[in-house]
This record gives C-alpha cells, structure tokens and sequence, in this order.
C-alpha cells in the first residue's frame, strides 16, 4: 500500500549514509526529510549555500539499493512532518508557507501554529497528498510575495474544498512587500505578521459548470467574434468551442429555454473580434474599432534579496556567458555584444517588437539546446511555443495564440515551396497581426510579436537575399569533441546551472540590469562573417556564374553600363564559341528574367530616368533601359548624355571630371558635315561619340 502509493522505496530504517552521501555532514548542508503518515522516510530536500553566495537545492530518495540524486517519480508526495498530524485535533491551526525555508522561519514566528509545506514550489502542488488535512478546520496558506505564490495558495484552497469538503484560508500581502518577500527575509517594521494571519480570507468558490448565471455575473466569457465559435474562460485561460459550451451546461438546459451560448449572449457577455498575446498590455487591446483578447500569461521571477545583491552575479554566470561567446558567437566579440543586448531587450521590453530571428547552425552536441533551454526557464514555459519547421510554416499556427517566443530546434527550409516558406517566415517575424487558421473555425486575426530562436545542423538551414533584414546567423565553428577535450565536465557544469533555480534568477537580474549598447537596432540584425557566408552559398549558381564574369570585368561587364539584352547576347555568343559534342553550354540556364533579378540583387540602380536612350546604335532603333552597375550613385543621377556615351566608347571614366585640365568639350574633336550636312560628332578615330544635331544617327 505504502509504495503503490507513493510510487518510491522508504528509507530503509535506521540507515542515513545518505548524510555522508551527500557531504551534508561535511559542509553543513541544510536538509529536511518527508516522511509518510507510518513515519517512514521517502525523500528529502537539501539547500546548499555555496562559497559564492549562489544556492542549489536538490532531492533525493532511495532506489531499493542506494541513495540517489532524484525524487522526480515520486507522486503523491506527503506534507512535511505529515506523520505528526494523524494525532493533532482537528481544530489545531495550520500554518502553509511555501518552501521549507519559510517553513522554519514561520515555526519560529507563529508557535501556536503547526507548520508544515509542501516539496517543489508553487507549481508542484499537484504532485502532493492533501488528504491528510481532511477534516482540519483552521488551516490557512502563506504565499510568498508573487503571482505564482498567490495564485498556487488559491488553487491549493479550492482543491481542498473541492475534494475534501475542507476550507482553507489565503493570507493576503500588502503591496508595499518586495515582489518575491517571504517570512524568512527581513519582516518590516509597519508589517505586523499576526494581523497578516487574522486577516486572511477564504477566496470565493471557484464556480464550475453548475450555475451559467454566476458565471455571468463573475465574466467569466469573451467571446471572439472572428472565429464565430470560440470561447475564452478566464477562469481557466482555455479557450472552448461552441458545442462544448453548450454540452457542459446541459443540465441548466431546462431553465434557460434556449442553448446556452444564446443564454450568454442575451445576457451581454464580452465581445472580441481577435485575439492578442502582448507581454505588460490590458486585457482588452483596442485599435481603432477592432478589439483584442489579450490572453498573456505573466512568467514571475523572483528579484534578488538584498543580500544575494551583495554577491557579484557576473562570476556566477560567467560559464554559461562564456559559452555564448566562444561557441555561439564563434569569439567575436561584436557578434557577442549584439547577442547580449537581444537578451536584454526581450528580457526588459517584452511588449515591443523584434523584427528579426538569431539562427545557429553545428555540429549537433554543441550546446544550442542548453542555451534555448534557460531562455525558455526564463521567460516561462507558457510562454514559449518549441514547434517544428513544418509547424513554423503551416497555415494551422494555433500555438501562436499562446507564446510570445518561439524556438525551432532544428530549421530546414528548403525543398518544395522554399519560397512560400520563407515568405510565411518572415511574415511570423516581421508583422504584428497574424492571420490564424483553426480546423472547423473560421480564421482568427491575432496580434502578437515573436522573438524566433532557431538552430540546424546543416551548413545551409535556409536561403535569404543580401539585402535581408530578418536573420541574424551565426556558424558555430567548435566542435563537442573540442569542448570535452578541454573539459571532461563542460556540459554537466553548465546544465548543472541551468538546472538551479537561484542560477536562473541570477542571470535574469543580470540581462534584465545590463545596459543594452545605443547602437543596437531590434529592427536590424547584425551582420556577421557567418551571414556574409551563408548569404553567397545562398545565390543561385545562375547568379555566382553572372557574378564571377561581372568581378573579372568580362564581355559588357566591362563597362559600368549595361543592358539585360546585351548581356544576354553577350552569354549567348560565348556559349556559341565554346561549345563541342563534348563541352555543354554554360548559360543556357539563363534568360533575361534570371538577369533582371541578378541586377536586382546587386543593387544594380537605372539610368536617364528608367526611360529607354540611345547610347550606341541607331537612334530610332536601339533605345535601351540601362543600368548601372559601378560607380551607382553617379550614373543613376547623370542627366548629361554626352558623358554616358562617352564612357560606353571608352573615351571616359567617373572620376575623369576631377583631372586637372578636363573638359566636356575636350570629348568632341572633330564635327564632319558628311551625308547631306547631317552632323557627326567624331573622335580622332573617327568613331562617333555624340552629336549636338537632332538628327545625329544616334
């Protein structure tokens, strides 16, 4: 019965090699031990303060064989000094703080009380047995000073009544308390802590599905007109559909005379057209005539105590700060920099928007997943949505809805629909009301920004232009086998770390303190060697082969001028000269179409006003658009036609205008009244050049 219970071994009696075990004995580690009603011992928790200030807690059972380092499968986890109770009065008062810390704090303040807590913190109520205090008639809960406490000790006093028919009490903070205070921090002055416990108050019933009138008057529905079918319960954060609404309060059918969710909205329930996701905004978001159900749910981090703020925190964290320096930023200083103040700000400005995403890409083992892993503890795992690249894409995003930060563990957008895929990428990145597709409900309009954290371990995870401004990409160049060659423990030590509770305060309070750089830019990423790199894999082979005559100045690329025809012909006419039965053609591959987007991505800029001119040729029937391709900024902003056609006939070079003794008129040597006076232009070779005649042949 004792272990089909609790799921564990008890330790076996008499035995506490586990003092020696866990060196508790040798630095005075302070341990409490949870022990079942029969008083037998199940597993216990250990709080260590190390040299440096910074803390570990851990727990530890037994296995049948030995002590170990886990407790995690335990369920049903007894009350601390649960045996104590079974013998107590029943209106004996009970006092519930949270933490064993607190737990002694409190014994020693409030004596008249019987002290006890719970394992694990706010969010591993769950996993106790609260069965021992049926029957209890004065117990009330202590939370500590944060939403998580709170709301954990309202939870735990309607569990209690709800399963056990037995009332509990919920001691309300004042506000003045430091976010995160509890009773073995220093108690202030105006804070008189057996008032606290006189004044604290059942919390009102939770209402379930038996009564849609109080649900009414509570506000419990919004409805979100978008979807014309979705529900959002702010009692339980869900949303519900409109067939489930009206199944659960089936049994006040009879009494309304009409389908529940009609009952609803006779009754003015709150009306939504989309939904929000917005860190620090009001629960309704109103833009002009369109209203937002912001459904955000706040992740609470405990502020350092004073004290611990007298404990230098870079020294404690600086493993991990080190990693993200010489393994995800390669040791580039820069990159480190711009990395650190993505960090902060998403730590310190949820609610604005980054329009860009950081992508890592290794050798698998390096450590990217460690990193994602802390940002996730950080920003609360409520928050963050892991999602495939399949998911990332999709047109069903329903985790949108409930995330404000994504992590792809393993990005690959490539294959068919590449372009689709980076299209929806960006989109997910750079907007601020997102299309949302739900199966059997119409599309919702959501607004939220998300701040993407994506890693591969291909060379080339996606594809982007140069002139990209949605990914911030680093090449992580060391290897696992590099790492543990220097330290056998490198990873363990790290995990170790992101695995403490206090460490994860620790480096939240140091980006959420860190002065972000004045020149970071949450609209711009930063531009690294590895991008650079990736940028030029990227390129289409038709554009390395354009770009490779273009560097090495071949054929027209010889000039700064250019045309999309002639650089076709130009192709075209090398191919001809070039090719045999064995030896195939080169740019067959290219037509005009792949030219224009090669000089798009260049930055290739138009001439004469993006209007057809006559340059070289006859006048009547070889305008052509061109573009520049050198020296830009000049040509898109020449206007005077004799230095064009100039440069075109090799007879000037930007920069010539600057030579002492330069001339325009110096162009023009010689005018020949030839074919009936039509006036030419000429060079000493007797090449024409320009002509001042409106009849000049070019």
């Amino acid at each position: 019965m004792f272990i089909a219970k609790h799921n564990t071994h008890a330790f076996p009696k008499g035995d506490t090699s586990y003092l020696k075990d866990f060196d508790i004995e040798r630095y005075g580690k302070k341990y409490w031990i949870y022990k079942t009603e029969d008083g037998h011992g199940l597993f216990g928790v250990i709080r260590h303060v190390n040299k440096d200030g910074s803390k570990r807690i851990f727990q530890f059972s037994y296995d049948g064989e030995k002590f170990i380092n886990k407790s995690k499968h335990i369920t049903n986890r007894p009350l601390l000094n649960a045996h104590l109770l079974k013998d107590l009065p029943k209106d004996t008062p009970i006092l519930i703080p949270e933490g064993e810390k607190c737990k002694d704090a409190c014994a020693d303040i409030f004596q008249e009380y019987f002290v006890t807590t719970w394992s694990g913190g706010c969010s591993n109520y769950k996993k106790t047995d609260w069965s021992i205090l049926k029957g209890f008639t004065n117990i009330t809960l202590l939370p500590d000073a944060d939403v998580g406490g709170v709301q954990a000790a309202e939870e735990i006093s309607w569990l209690l009544d709800e399963k056990y028919n037995t009332q509990a009490k919920v001691v309300n903070l004042p506000s003045y308390l430091e976010a995160g205070w509890d009773f073995a921090d220093e108690i202030p002055q105006k804070l008189n802590p057996q008032q606290l416990l006189a004044e604290a108050q059942v919390p009102p019933k939770r209402t379930g599905w038996e009564d849609i009138d109080s649900d009414i008057e509570n506000n419990r529905w919004v409805f979100i007109a978008d979807s014309m079918k979705l529900y959002w319960c702010r009692f339980s954060k869900k949303m519900f559909k409109e067939a489930s609404l009206n199944l659960l309060y089936k049994r006040n059918r009879k009494k309304l005379e009409m389908l529940p969710v009609s009952y609803l909205h006779a009754h003015g329930i709150d009306v939504v057209d989309g939904t929000a996701y917005i860190p620090n905004a009001d629960e309704i978001i109103r833009e002009g005539n369109t209203k937002y159900l912001n459904t955000f749910r706040a992740n609470f981090i405990a502020p350092l105590t004073m004290s611990e703020l007298e404990i230098p925190t870079e020294p404690i964290i600086q493993g991990m700060r080190d990693h993200i320096l010489n393994v995800l930023c390669n040791g580039n200083k820069k990159t480190f920099r711009y990395l650190e103040d993505t960090i902060s700000f998403d730590f310190q400005h949820p609610e604005r928007n980054r329009t860009f995403a950081w992508v890592f890409s290794s050798k698998q083992g390096v450590g990217k997943t460690l990193f994602f892993n802390w940002l996730t503890k950080i920003h609360g795992s409520i928050n963050v949505a892991w999602v495939h690249t399949d998911n990332l894409v999709d047109k069903y995003r329903s985790y949108m809805k409930s995330c404000y930060v994504i992590v792809c563990n393993e990005i690959d957008i490539s294959g068919q629909g590449k372009s689709s895929k980076l299209d929806k990428l960006k989109e997910l990145i750079t907007e601020e009301v997102h299309p949302i597709e739900q199966k059997y409900v119409d599309t919702i309009n959501h607004k939220g920004h998300y701040r993407l954290w994506a890693s591969s371990n291909k060379n080339i995870p996606l594809n982007f232009d140069s002139d990209d401004r949605r990914v911030s990409f680093s090449n992580c160049r060391i290897t696992r086998e590099q790492l543990l060659a220097k330290d056998p423990d490198y990873f363990k030590k790290l995990w170790d770390d992101v695995e403490d509770w206090n460490w994860i305060r620790r480096i939240y309070h140091f980006y959420m303190t860190r002065k972000i750089s004045d020149d970071f830019n949450p609209n711009e990423p930063i531009r690294t060697q590895s991008r650079d790199e990736l940028i030029a894999m990227s390129r289409p082979q038709a554009f390395k082969d354009l770009d490779d005559r273009f560097e090495k100045r071949l054929g027209v690329f010889d000039r700064d001028l250019v045309n999309s025809r002639d650089i076709l012909l130009d192709l075209r006419s090398e191919d001809d000269a070039r090719t045999t039965d064995k030896r195939r053609p080169m740019y067959d591959r290219i037509d005009e179409m792949v030219i224009h987007r090669w000089l798009d991505s260049i930055g290739a800029a138009a001439t004469w006003n993006n209007q057809p001119c006559s340059i070289i040729g006859d006048k009547k029937t070889n305008r052509k658009r061109y573009k520049a391709i050198r020296n830009i900024e000049f040509w898109a902003t020449c206007t005077d036609i004799t230095l064009l056609r100039a440069h075109m006939r090799f007879k000037y070079e930007v920069g010539d205008e600057n030579r002492d003794g330069f001339s325009k008129e110096k162009l023009i040597l010689e005018i020949d009244f030839a074919n009936g006076g039509q006036g030419t232009l000429v060079t000493k070779a007797h090449i024409p050049i320009v002509s001042e005649s409106k009849n000049d042949i070019f």
